[in-house]
């Protein structure tokens, strides 16, 4: 592989799905990880693709996936996995949240330690790749959406403190995407389990379903295809000179924008009558 190999976290659906591909046609060998291994096995075989088990929240398997990897020129990690554990905070549990920075954020750093020492073993000064996906809600947050930011916030924290201190000899790329069209919100709703049963006799009834739909028709009309992620993604990993930060789609760099110059109060205001607060 004229690229050196790379590791993907989350390969089973959505974006790192669409990556393990477009990598491959770029001269990269892929190295596709999920939690569950069979989700994999609809990709297609060859020599510049290997297939393991990761679960970012399993120290072992963390390790069982390293030592799998010890033959590989390995020169680039992309964290992808991740889920949204949305809901409003006051009826959140801690152990909710507890699981949504495990993944996200303790498992990101995890995979990060255990395979950063292989990509400076194999990649010259400058030609290592450490790709973090975050999300538009890494810069902003949204009602019911509280964890999930919480989780992105520290992922952007995580990956511009990586770049200051290892930046020089092995790039870190951090991605900010709006809406994807991907199973994501169907994973939102398996990670809601019995949210909405204590919702009952709440405000926050009404609040759930207006975010369930107005996420999915938002999506649905607006988002990004994983595709279309993920080329930019490639994009970057690929350029001489990667960029520290990708905001992909219109909706994430606009919102971000806003943010920043729209008056605090109005900014609030206005999303609230957006989430029906």
């Amino acid at each position: 592989m004229k690229r050196g190999w790379v590791l993907i976290t989350g390969c089973s659906t959505g974006i790192g799905q669409a990556l393990v591909g477009l990598c491959r046609r770029a001269g990269w060998g892929v190295v596709a990880t999920a939690r569950n291994i069979e989700a994999l096995q609809d990709l297609t075989p060859g020599e510049d693709l290997r297939i393991l088990a990761l679960d970012v929240t399993d120290a072992a398997s963390i390790q069982a996936a390293r030592a799998a990897c010890e033959d590989l020129p390995l020169k680039a990690l992309v964290n992808n996995a991740g889920y949204g554990q949305m809901g409003p905070l006051e009826l959140l549990r801690p152990g909710e949240l507890r699981a949504q920075f495990e993944t996200n954020v303790i498992g990101l750093q995890a995979v990060t330690q255990a395979f950063l020492p292989l990509i400076r073993r194999h990649a010259t000064p400058g030609a290592g790749r450490i790709v973090c996906i975050a999300s538009v809600l890494g810069r902003l947050s949204i009602p019911m959406a509280g964890a999930y930011s919480a989780s992105k916030h520290a992922v952007v924290a995580l990956a511009e403190t990586l770049r200051l201190e290892i930046g020089r000899e092995i790039a870190v790329i951090l991605v900010e995407p709006g809406a994807i069209r991907t199973a994501f919100r169907s994973t939102l709703m398996k990670a809601w389990g019995d949210l909405p049963e204590r919702a009952m006799g709440t405000p926050y009834l009404h609040a759930l379903e207006t975010y369930r739909t107005q996420r999915e028709r938002f999506a649905a009309e607006h988002g990004l295809s994983p595709e279309a992620c993920a080329t930019q993604i490639l994009g970057a990993m690929n350029a001489p000179r990667p960029p520290r930060r990708v905001i992909v789609g219109w909706d994430s760099r606009w919102a971000q924008i806003l943010h920043r110059i729209a008056p605090p109060f109005l900014f609030e205001w206005a999303l609230r009558r957006i989430y029906g607060f």
